[in-house]
């Protein structure tokens, strides 16, 4: 092993709330700063989590606009420049190893490594391909992305069928290593202490479903279930938490022409989803497409049963029938009827709950999947300082 730690410079476009940006906080909090020295690079500024990065690692703001991250849909132009600064940003900083995740840090990330000379370089594929109908550029820019890393690390089994197939990898490339969070048990009180809006009925059911509202993660068939399920159970209630992402004006007119004013809250982007997610009765997850969900893995550490749509790596961590159940996706009424079942039988429902959190916490604990991520680091790296041994 060398003397100074492995340097790990990470690319992400932004850094707004979302699942990947979480996850690679939470990495960055266990990984031994003994052996590895941490930084990021983003190519758009600001973002609701810049402060949570910034105080874990360096964080450099390539081009330096800090209202980048409200364009949408950067161009042609934008990528050949971020690649040019990132390159020059990489010669100086000399990283040992560039991690990128997201689509487009996975482009111009591996291009700038290999510009600016760095030996080692992963990109990390965390969702299904259905996104490249909508970008165009990006679903031709990737696979050079993909080809010039060493590694295209993915999160599930279902992700990486999904890059063989559609990227024509060669089996040595890729490596699937799981989400991993904290599994820790956690007393978050009554829902009502940390949604007011819900307090004075601490007995009514309560199922939580967290995800930032873009339109492919089926806000609204989990609507248009709730108006099934409160027809049967009025006292039913549906928090559902995050921000903004394009849904959320569809999703309250929905609300409003339903009738659900006073079942369904939107309760936006919040600080404590874990803690409301553990004062729920179980969770829901509709997603029409997924790559592997934390917030899945969250809610089963917190013994919770999860009904969750059958797509992607959804089905290698909800087993059906044991840890929750799995519902075909775009299908309200099926949905439905796997809430109601939870409802009319609350045995059950904490049956699979507790069977949830053995499985996260033997199979989907933080310090396994720290512990794996290390070991790749110190992999490709020791390949490459071994030639300079001989």
């Amino acid at each position: 092993m060398r003397g100074s730690p492995v340097k790990i410079a990470y690319l992400l476009p932004n850094i707004e709330a979302g699942g990947t940006e979480r996850h690679i906080l939470s990495l960055a909090r266990s990984l031994d700063r003994a052996r590895f020295s941490l930084s990021l690079a983003t190519t758009a500024g600001g973002g609701s989590l810049f402060r949570e990065f910034s105080d874990l690692m360096p964080v450099s703001i390539i081009g330096g606009n800090p209202e980048a991250h409200r364009q949408v849909r950067p161009g042609v132009r934008d990528h050949i420049g971020a690649i040019v600064t990132l390159a020059g940003f990489y010669r100086r900083e000399r990283p040992d190893i560039v991690h990128a995740y997201l689509p487009a840090a996975c482009v111009i990330g591996p291009v700038a490594a290999r510009l600016a000379g760095v030996k080692n370089v992963i990109v990390s594929r965390r969702s299904l391909s259905n996104y490249k109908a909508s970008h165009t550029l990006l679903s031709r820019a990737e696979p050079l992305g993909y080809r010039l890393a060493d590694i295209v690390l993915v999160n599930s089994d279902a992700v990486r069928r999904d890059v063989e197939k559609t990227e024509r990898f060669w089996e040595g490339k890729i490596r699937r290593i799981y989400n991993g969070i904290d599994t820790a048990a956690r007393d978050p009180g009554p829902i009502g202490r940390l949604l007011p809006e819900l307090a004075g009925n601490e007995e009514a059911p309560v199922a939580t479903y967290v995800a930032n509202l873009f339109h492919y993660k089926g806000h609204i068939d989990l609507v248009r279930a709730a108006r099934i399920v409160a027809d049967a159970f009025p006292s039913a209630r549906f928090v559902l938490v995050g921000r903004d992402a394009g849904a959320m004006e569809e999703v309250r007119e929905e609300i409003a022409r339903l009738s659900l004013a006073g079942n369904v809250f939107l309760a936006g982007l919040r600080a404590d989803a874990g803690a409301i997610l553990a004062a729920s009765t179980f969770a829901v997850h509709p997603s029409h497409e997924e790559g592997f969900s934390n917030v899945i893995l969250e809610a089963m550490a917190a013994e919770k049963a999860v009904v969750a749509t059958r797509v992607g790596g959804n089905p290698e961590a909800v087993l059906d029938g044991e840890t929750g159940i799995l519902v075909p996706p775009g299908d309200p009424s099926s949905l439905a009827e796997a809430i109601l079942a939870l409802l009319r039988d609350p045995d059950r429902a904490r049956s699979m709950g507790a069977a949830g959190r053995r499985r996260a916490v033997e199979r989907f604990s933080l310090e396994r999947m720290t512990m794996e991520i290390a070991s790749l680091y110190e992999e490709l790296y020791e390949a490459e300082v071994a030639p300079m041994r001989t």
